[in-house]
């Protein structure tokens, strides 16, 4: 009876039956991602609440959203359903109390609740049966901000979940525009845009429901789509989707990506892009070598997924081309990566030690140096200054890196930072990228050395064209140019 002339299409039954397993206490925990126009939060957000209450007449829920105004949309649209007549006669027993009505925050008449709030808003002294969030990241910009992204994450698990009940259940519905957002905390490292039932960080198993705008894989599809399939033909035409498709991947496929195809990070990469970057299979001679570091503090634990730290050696000959070495990863204390790190220093004999100052910089240094002095393995320290924000930091390496000049060795290890650098700036993690965009900045200092450029000795026994003079050394020209 709510929109008669918009029957459901094939994606709304499939996550009808997966919110109607939430209800039933089947799944407590439920991930949703669509494209935009999907109707995933008329159907989820609106529409669920409204018949959730009139068949738990007595239970919470807490609605989320990046902001309260659009979480109080939500509430509005919900409250406005419960009060039609036709929802009366379904569910008698759930009507709204004439106390509390407001649009974000109303009661029903046998105690049931809906109460919306916004990402970093309070909500104590609420508790909840189902716990709802739809959209909790504005947009692209603020997806991208690392400071957004940990106060939300901090949000979630502090506040948001603690309002739950005894059994409540979670669904979050969202836009997947990086790999570390809410959803992407909780999966799995290897979920790749299956839907299913996936065990969580959380230890909870969660039924992900992911349905691309155009299928890419038959196998994959929950709708069942064959490959090139377009969501929803009933209502987007064909050219409504080619059209959309075409305007969202001009100059950058993320957007598509993103907001259509539920991949935040396009295979092919977007700041730095995988034809980028070369592959060598004997190291030169004559390299100056650096390491460089991004460094964290914490040890990986049931429930915790901190930063990891990475630990670069580079070797760098005279016409500024790159070669990654070998690499150092792990979530741990900084007493064992010090270690690690002296004994690379050690190894490889760099010309300098190059780190990004601020408050990891304060914490590990005199560590370091007690380690240093200890092992009697030193090597020159800089720390370079944190400056803009992580795209400004990697910008040296990613002008490198499309000149070619970047080369990694055929490893393993070459591979899993090569794939960080493609996913940047949607990927989980960019510790990786971090520890490269330091080295883009060390080669660029005042205090890098030099390496002498091989002399080409040239016979000359007649007049010298210019072109042979542009390629004599300084000491050859001056020697020519007095016999001329």
């Amino acid at each position: 009876y709510v929109a008669p002339d918009e029957p459901p299409a094939a994606h709304h039954q499939l996550l009808c039956d997966a919110l109607d397993e939430v209800l039933e206490g089947i799944n407590s925990r439920l991930m949703v991602f669509m494209p935009p126009g999907s109707a995933k939060s008329t159907y989820g957000t609106v529409r669920f609440p409204a018949y959730y209450l009139g068949r738990m007449v007595q239970n919470n829920i807490i609605c989320g959203s990046y902001s309260a105004d659009l979480a109080e949309s939500f509430g509005k649209k919900c409250r406005n359903l419960i009060s039609t007549d036709e929802h009366r006669a379904l569910f008698p027993r759930s009507t709204l109390s004439d106390d509390t009505r407001a649009k974000g925050e109303w009661e029903t008449s046998q105690g049931g609740s809906y109460k919306a709030c916004g990402v970093d808003g309070s909500i104590t002294g609420r508790r909840g049966d189902l716990l709802l969030i739809d959209d909790p990241v504005k947009g692209r910009r603020e997806a991208d901000s690392d400071t957004v992204k940990k106060s939300s994450w901090e949000w979630f698990k502090s506040d948001f979940l603690s309002r739950g009940r005894p059994g409540a259940a979670v669904v979050i519905i969202q836009t997947r525009w990086v790999e570390d957002d809410i959803s992407g905390r909780i999966l799995p490292d290897d979920w790749d845009g299956e839907s299913g039932d996936f065990i969580g960080f959380d230890g909870q198993i969660w039924k992900v429901i992911c349905i691309q705008a155009q299928a890419e894989d038959g196998k994959n599809d929950p709708l069942g789509r064959e490959p090139g399939e377009y969501l929803w033909p009933e209502w987007f035409t064909l050219d409504y989707w080619e059209q959309t498709k075409a305007a969202q991947t001009s100059g950058d496929m993320r957007n598509w990506g993103a907001l259509y195809q539920q991949t935040p990070t396009p295979e092919g990469g977007t700041f730095f892009k995988r034809e980028w970057f070369e592959f060598y299979d004997e190291l030169p001679d004559k390299l100056n070598r650096y390491l460089t570091h991004d460094d964290a503090v914490t040890e990986e634990s049931e429930g915790e997924d901190p930063d990891y730290t990475e630990i670069g050696d580079w070797g760098v000959d005279a016409d500024d081309n790159i070669y990654a070495v070998t690499w150092y990863s792990a979530q741990t204390t900084s007493d064992i990566w010090v270690d690690s790190l002296l004994d690379m220093v050690k190894e490889s004999h760099p010309f300098v030690v190059v780190g990004e100052s601020g408050v990891i910089r304060r914490a590990v240094e005199p560590h370091l140096l007690s380690q240093m002095r200890s092992r009697k393995v030193f090597a020159r320290l800089e720390w370079l200054p944190t400056i803009g924000d992580k795209f400004a930091r990697a910008r040296n390496f990613q002008a490198l890196a499309s000149m070619g000049k970047v080369r990694f060795p055929r490893t393993d290890w070459a591979r899993k930072v090569i794939d960080q650098l493609v996913k940047f700036p949607g990927t989980r993690y960019d510790d990786k990228v971090d520890t490269c965009g330091l080295i883009g900045r060390a080669i660029h200092q005042t205090w890098a050395p030099r390496i002498p450029k091989k002399i080409v000795k040239i016979s000359i026994t007649a007049q010298p064209t210019l072109n042979e003079l542009m390629k004599l050394d300084k000491t050859q020209k001056k020697r020519v140019i007095s016999r001329i």
